[in-house]
């Protein structure tokens, strides 16, 4: 007889648990699908926010860099003018030197040929006189001058100067407001700085109490005198140049005031030199 409980046959058993296997499978598998899905973004977003951190990181190390770097490079510029001016300091400096150099030679220089011409005769005019003196360590006296001209018993009191310039240059420049030069005295009455084979020109300062007692004379001297145009040959310093000559190869008088012509050919408008 056959029983109640019929068991599956075997091999319909072996399809159902194949299939009961597969089934579970599947689930197991789209259990870890979801799974995996919803991990991934979280995956994502962690390497995002580790990529920016990264580039942030990155940008911040940049900044530092370049914050550092600039004050280098504005060190090195703020140098290199500083580089520059050097040279063009030390190039301004050796053109000084070679000019005090070169100055120096020419004092040096002008010296030793004030040396060499310290010594020896020099030419001193005075109206028409023009008579060489000896000098001695570039200097001579007023007394020597006074000596060969005699121009203390002309004009008593009076004082002698020298110039390198003549009496037209001192009418000239005093008339333009400048000052005329005269040679270096020290004391009063010694002259300094004379060069030999050099000419100089002798000036005369009248007393101002002689000047005025001479002109006094000049006057009563000539008070009464004929015009030059009548007069004929006689007295020049009433024409404004003094006399040559006392006398005439005659021996006859001419100069009305030989001592004092210079005075007398000044007060009719004598200039100091010979007119033209």
């Amino acid at each position: 007889t056959k029983s109640s409980w019929d068991p599956m046959p075997p091999k319909a058993a072996g399809k159902t648990a194949a299939k009961a296997a597969a089934k579970g499978a599947a689930k197991a598998a789209a259990a870890a699908g979801k799974a995996a899905a919803k991990a991934a973004p979280k995956a994502a977003g962690t390497g995002a926010v580790a990529a920016k951190v990264l580039r942030d990181t990155k940008e911040e190390e940049e900044e530092k860099e370049g914050k550092a770097t600039e004050p280098k490079q504005e060190k090195a510029e703020d140098q290199k003018p500083a580089e520059e001016t050097v040279p063009k300091e030390d190039e301004k400096t050796k053109e000084e030197e070679a000019k005090l150099e070169e100055q120096r030679k020419a004092e040096e220089a002008e010296r030793e040929r004030k040396k060499l011409k310290a010594n020896g005769d020099v030419v001193l005019k005075y109206s028409m006189y023009d008579e060489k003196f000896p000098i001695k360590d570039g200097k001579i006296t007023a007394a020597e001058i006074d000596e060969t001209y005699c121009l203390s018993d002309v004009m008593p009191g009076c004082k002698i100067h020298l110039s390198s310039k003549p009496s037209e240059e001192k009418y000239k420049m005093e008339s333009a407001g400048e000052v005329f030069p005269y040679i270096f005295e020290e004391p009063v009455g010694t002259f300094h700085d004379l060069e030999a084979d050099e000419t100089y020109y002798v000036f005369v300062e009248e007393d101002e109490t002689e000047f005025l007692k001479s002109q006094e004379k000049a006057k009563q001297n000539f008070m009464g005198v004929r015009s030059a145009k009548t007069r004929g040959e006689g007295c020049s310093c009433i024409e404004g140049n003094p006399c040559a000559q006392e006398c005439d190869a005659q021996g006859n008088s001419i100069c009305l005031d030989w001592a004092n012509r210079f005075a007398v050919a000044k007060a009719h408008g004598w200039l100091g030199y010979q007119a033209k």
